[in-house]
């Protein structure tokens, strides 16, 4: 398995060089360009959620905490006071810092969180909130999450490269865990392929994504 800190790197890396061929070709802002490298390399580091053994893990998830802590209070600034910002604040870092006890308990490394379905999820969620919830316009919105999702795969690639060792010519037990689309547990397959279409569902102008994975795929 890939160390937190080559995940970082390849995934900085690989949403650098797609977000800056996305600002040369005019398609968007320098400001969208820098969110998708941000957005890119989130995605680079957010199979590993379920991960709980490592400081960096603990590091992700407290990051996460504050990240959708600041995105619940976000839509409340300059609406309510401050005092009932701050409430809002601490209450949904709380209530995040819970969900991730939970999560942890309820999910293992290498489940179906490191999976291709998951990475879709993502992609799909990401695009939909940044629509719905910030107002986004459509065509950003799903490159927004088009590049969590690409910073996903991403990961799960390196997972299953350094899943087989060369110098040993072998192949280690963890290969094939990542880069998934099933689990042996037929619960957790029907629960992640029923959000996915739950999400898909929801999602508002599919020609248009259709239009950027067609575009994607002739690159």
């Amino acid at each position: 398995m890939a160390s937190f800190a080559t995940h970082l790197n390849v995934a900085a890396f690989v949403s650098g060089i797609a977000s800056v061929s996305i600002g040369y070709s005019n398609l968007s802002t320098p400001t969208e360009v820098l969110s998708f490298f941000f957005a890119g390399i989130v995605g680079g580091v957010l199979p590993d959620i379920d991960h709980d053994k490592s400081t960096p893990i603990k590091i992700l998830q407290f990051f996460f905490s504050n990240l959708i802590a600041f995105l619940i209070t976000f839509r409340f600034i300059g609406k309510i006071p401050i005092l009932n910002i701050l409430i809002i604040w601490i209450g949904s870092y709380l209530l995040m810092s819970l969900f991730f006890y939970f999560f942890k308990k309820f999910t293992k490394h290498r489940g179906m969180i490191h999976s291709i379905p998951a990475a879709f999820i993502f992609w799909f969620l990401t695009s939909l909130i940044s629509y719905k919830y910030f107002d986004l316009g459509i065509t950003k919105s799903y490159f927004l999450g088009f590049f969590v999702f690409l910073g996903y795969i991403t990961h799960l690639i390196l997972d299953e490269i350094y899943s087989v060792d060369i110098t040993g010519k072998k192949i280690k037990k963890s290969f094939g865990s990542a880069l998934k689309i099933c689990s042996s547990n037929k619960t957790i397959n029907l629960l992640v392929y029923s959000l996915l279409f739950i999400i898909f569902i929801f999602l508002p102008k599919k020609d248009i994504l259709f239009h950027i994975i067609k575009g994607i795929g002739n690159v």
